[in-house]
């Protein structure tokens, strides 16, 4: 597959969102989950402000209808196009949510169908297969459905394989998380039909390009996520994507996390809430323009 730039906005956080912007743990107020749902109608806003620009034709949004009620009928009522997560949020192995997904995915039509997965290859046999057999399933129905199979793959570190770095996250994250990536992007692509990866930074242009050109070896291409890095952070893993060949990215908390949180302490404020929207709308185009610069 070649597929044209796909420039994601993302904002399908769930019981993270609640439990980060009001400091709890447990289940979220009804007050509480109505900021949260005009928290996401403010970001999907925001990608509409940014999409005034020409720079931004490929733009599209990651929201669920869980506390996004509303939002994917806006992207489908506005021509933008729409992911929607099925999985089932905050799990180490994967499941599918809801559990009957064809009807789910023919209610909203989606155009993209998105899963988040920790899988490390160096995980329990049984783990992987498990995980294995129940995105094949998922894939199976998304595309049967006319969806495209997003895939976001976490390789998050063994104990072992931290140990091996002196327990620095970073110098995992550069030496030895991109190879890990492309151990479990292969075992998984051998099972699992997946159109797009959604993936971390993958090194340097050099072993990022590996990562593409595996990817494309079974039909597929790559997206770079934003793990919530500040924006020099996200800008310089752009660049090197975009060079290695990567096609967009999808992005959010490192767009609209500060503009949220402004939201939520002044819900009812309007000056507030412009100066956000204006705030996400710069922010997704900044991040737009440092992607398709560097391609």
């Amino acid at each position: 597959m070649t597929h044209d730039n796909l420039l994601i906005l993302a904002a399908d956080q769930r019981p993270w969102l609640t439990n980060a912007l009001f400091g709890h743990t447990g289940v979220a107020t009804a007050e509480q989950r109505a900021v949260t749902t005009e928290a996401k109608h403010l970001i999907f806003e925001g990608l509409l402000k940014a999409t005034e620009s020409d720079a931004a034709t490929a733009a599209a949004i990651l929201v669920d209808p869980e506390l996004g009620p509303g939002v994917p009928e806006r992207a489908l009522a506005h021509s933008i196009p729409l992911a929607l997560p099925i999985e089932r949020a905050g799990q180490r192995l994967y499941e599918t949510e809801p559990e009957n997904l064809r009807e789910y995915l023919k209610a909203f039509a989606p155009r993209y169908s998105k899963v988040l997965v920790r899988y490390n290859p160096a995980d329990s046999d049984d783990e992987r297969a498990l995980q294995r057999e129940r995105l094949a399933e998922a894939s199976a129905i998304s595309r049967d459905e006319g969806c495209e199979f997003l895939f976001e793959l976490l390789v998050p570190p063994t104990d072992e394989q931290l140990a091996q770095v002196d327990g620095d996250a970073e110098r995992y994250a550069w030496e030895l998380r991109p190879e890990l990536t492309r151990q479990a992007m292969a075992e998984i692509a051998e099972q699992v039909g997946v159109d797009i990866w959604k993936l971390e930074h993958q090194g340097d242009v050099d072993s990022s390009r590996q990562t593409v050109e595996l990817a494309r070896s079974h039909g597929a291409e790559c997206i770079l996520l934003g793990a919530g890095g500040d924006t020099d952070t996200v800008n310089s893993w752009l660049q090197i994507a975009a060079q290695a060949g990567f096609v967009g990215f999808a992005i959010g908390r490192s767009i609209w996390w500060e503009a949220v949180q402004q939201l939520a302490a002044a819900p009812t404020d309007s000056d507030v809430r412009a100066r956000s929207l204006d705030t996400i709308a710069a922010t997704y185009s900044g991040f737009v323009t440092a992607f398709t610069r560097a391609q």
